[in-house]
């Protein structure tokens, strides 16, 4: 029987072939025919010794006719839409609570499949989405609350969907970074949206449609939030939204601002708890 070795084939972001998985046992619970299964371990753990890390981490997804929006470029961190390169694109689903862990004994006598790969940036934004679970922002209860009850959250998902694979990222500064309790409905949030755009392969066609998502946002919170009569915001104030791509967004904005994950999650500690910058 071959054993494990550090020269090991198996790299992060690999899929296991159908014949592989079915051997192994790993199959989609609501879709088995359409079973994908990716390599999630990172290739430094992959090298151990069975003796050190018996076990690899693998995701069991699926393969779908279509890309969703939301689900592209790490947005949601719980469910993944990616391309494969190959002699055809295939395009695949992993939603994160399908982790399985399969032991390098059971794997060792399996090679990678050969006909399908992540390009380089997928893969790394695989290991960005991977990431995610245990980094995504949080913000605060009433903050998510107001922005759900007036239906904002939902809204921008409607704007954002169909752009999935142009913008890349939104990010929301609540209150300047500061963690200040609401509780008078009269005292508003202040919100900057910055909505990140892709760089290739349509520069223009990105900050074209960018841009046009930038002008829906802010008229779907002024039709929400905004009193033209008194000239009032109400419960948040939108200052401002702006578009800019990859290439522009700097360091120190990224250290700043929270990305906001397209299945937010809530800050629920009460009182509430300082969040790290993402």
């Amino acid at each position: 029987m071959p054993e494990w070795s550090r020269d090991t084939a198996w790299r992060q972001g690999q899929l296991l072939s159908d014949d592989t998985a079915s051997e192994i046992g790993l199959r989609h619970p609501e879709f088995p025919a359409d079973t994908l299964v990716i390599m999630a371990t990172h290739p430094c753990d992959l090298a151990q010794l069975p003796d050190k890390e018996p076990q690899v981490e693998v995701i069991v997804g699926r393969r779908i006719d279509q890309l969703d929006g939301n689900n592209t470029h790490a947005k949601s961190s719980r469910t993944f839409h990616v391309k494969f390169e190959g002699e055809e694109p295939l395009l695949a689903e992993f939603v994160v609570t399908e982790k399985r862990f399969v032991t390098k004994d059971e794997l060792v006598s399996f090679e990678p499949d050969t006909c399908f790969h992540l390009s380089p940036a997928s893969l790394a934004t695989f290991q960005v989405w991977l990431a995610s679970r245990y980094r995504r922002s949080a913000f605060p209860d009433e903050f998510e609350r107001r922005m759900s009850e007036s239906k904002l959250s939902g809204r921008i998902l409607k704007i954002i969907k169909p752009l999935g694979e142009m913008i890349t990222a939104i990010f929301f500064d609540v209150d300047e970074g500061r963690e200040i309790p609401k509780t008078d409905p009269d005292d508003t949030y202040l919100l900057d949206i910055v909505l990140l755009h892709a760089v290739e392969p349509d520069f223009e066609a990105a900050e074209t449609v960018a841009l046009k998502a930038v002008e829906a946002i802010q008229q779907a919170f002024k039709k929400k939030l905004f009193d033209e009569k008194t000239g009032d915001w109400k419960g948040i104030e939108l200052r401002y939204v702006d578009a800019i791509s990859e290439e522009v967004l700097t360091y120190r904005q990224a250290q700043l601002l929270k990305k906001w994950r397209l299945d937010h999650i809530s800050l629920g500690a009460d009182p509430q708890h300082p969040v790290l910058a993402e």
